[in-house]
C-alpha cells in the first residue's frame, strides 16, 4: 500500500487516498467546530425574538456582549461558577492525587496489593446503587454539602488502571532501586522523582477530571438540596429548562394551541453556554502537549 501510494505520488503528483483522509479530517472538524460558532453568534446577536432569524455562518450584524454583562452581573451565577471552579480544582486535584498513590502502591509486586487490586477494579463492574449511596452519604453527612460533590470522585477506577500501567511498565524501575540505595523512603521517592517524570499521563488524566467535574450536574441534582451549592452547569440546565416552559394548552374557540412563550431569551442561553464551555477551552492549549503522549504511555506495555 505505501508503495503504490508512493508511485501514485511520483506519476500523478498527488494520491488519492491523502486526498480521502484530508477532505474528511477537514469536513469532520468543521462540523465538531461548527456548533461552537453557532453558539457564539447566538450569544452576540442583538435580538432577543426567538423568532428572528440569525446568520448561520457570518455574522451580517453589529455584535452585542450585554448578554454576557447580565451573566456576570447575576449574583447566582457569579455564586455557581465560583462553586464550578472550586469543586473542578479540588475535586480533579485530589483525583490525581489519591488515584497516583494507590496506583503507584499496586503497582509493587507487595504482598497483599493483588487483593487491592482486585478490590478496585471491581467497582467499575458491581455498585451499591443508587438507594445504598444515598443513606451511604447520610450516614457520612456529606449529604447536602459542598463535598459529596468533591470527595466521592477522588478514586476513580479507570485512572487508576492507566496509572498503575504506567508505574509498572514505563517507569524504570532501576531509577527506583537507586533511589531506595541512596536513602529515599517511598515518599520521597513518590513525590520527588516518580511525580517529576509522570507529568505527561498525570496532566491528561487531569485534563479528563476537569472536564467531568466542570460538567458534572448529577451530584448535586441528586445529594444537595442548597441553592447556594449550585455549580454552574445546573445553572444552565435551569435556563434551557425555563426556555422552553409553555402556557395554557388552548386559546380561544379554535381550539388551536397556544404559541409557546420564550421566558429566558436564546440569547442569555447562548451566553451562558459559552461561559459554561470557556474554561475547558482555555486550559486545553495548556495540557495538549501531554495529552497523546500522556494516554499512550499509559495504556501501552512496553
Amino acid at each position: 500500500m505505501g508503495n503504490f501510494r508512493i508511485s501514485m505520488k511520483q506519476r500523478l503528483g498527488f494520491n488519492f487516498f491523502d486526498i480521502f483522509y484530508m477532505s474528511f479530517c477537514g469536513i469532520f472538524a468543521v462540523l465538531c467546530f461548527y456548533p461552537l460558532w453557532f453558539v457564539f453568534l447566538g450569544s452576540i446577536y442583538p435580538v432577543t425574538n426567538a423568532e428572528a432569524s440569525m446568520p448561520m455562518l457570518i455574522p451580517n450584524f453589529v455584535p452585542t456582549f450585554e448578554y454576557y454583562l447580565a451573566i456576570f452581573k447575576d449574583r447566582a451565577i457569579q455564586q455557581s461558577l465560583g462553586v464550578s471552579f472550586l469543586k473542578t480544582i479540588l475535586a480533579s486535584v485530589g483525583s490525581i492525587i489519591i488515584t497516583s498513590m494507590m496506583a503507584y502502591s499496586v503497582s509493587k509486586k507487595k504482598k497483599g496489593m493483588n487483593i487491592i487490586n482486585v478490590l478496585i477494579i471491581l467497582t467499575m463492574y458491581f455498585g451499591g446503587g443508587l438507594i445504598p449511596t444515598f443513606l451511604w452519604y447520610v450516614k457520612l453527612d456529606l449529604y447536602n454539602t459542598f463535598w459529596v460533590m468533591v470527595i466521592p470522585g477522588w478514586v476513580n477506577t479507570f485512572n487508576f488502571i492507566l496509572m498503575r500501567n504506567y508505574f509498572n511498565f514505563s517507569v524504570p524501575h532501576d531509577l527506583e532501586d537507586a533511589s531506595l540505595i541512596d536513602g529515599a523512603n517511598e515518599m520521597h521517592l513518590f513525590f520527588k522523582i516518580i511525580i517529576p517524570i509522570s507529568v505527561p499521563m498525570l496532566a491528561a488524566l487531569f485534563l479528563f477530571e476537569a472536564v467531568g467535574n466542570w460538567n458534572d450536574w448529577v451530584s448535586y441534582l441528586m445529594f444537595v438540596n442548597d441553592i447556594r451549592l449550585m455549580p454552574m452547569t445546573m445553572v444552565l440546565q435551569n435556563l434551557i429548562r425555563r426556555a422552553y416552559t409553555f402556557t395554557g394548552s388552548t386559546s380561544g374557540t379554535s381550539g388551536a394551541p397556544d404559541t409557546a412563550i420564550l421566558i429566558v431569551p436564546r440569547s442569555i442561553i447562548m451566553s451562558t453556554i459559552m461561559v459554561a464551555i470557556l474554561p475547558i477551552i482555555l486550559l486545553y492549549p495548556f495540557l495538549q502537549k501531554y495529552f497523546i503522549k500522556g494516554i499512550l504511555i499509559g495504556a501501552i506495555k512496553e
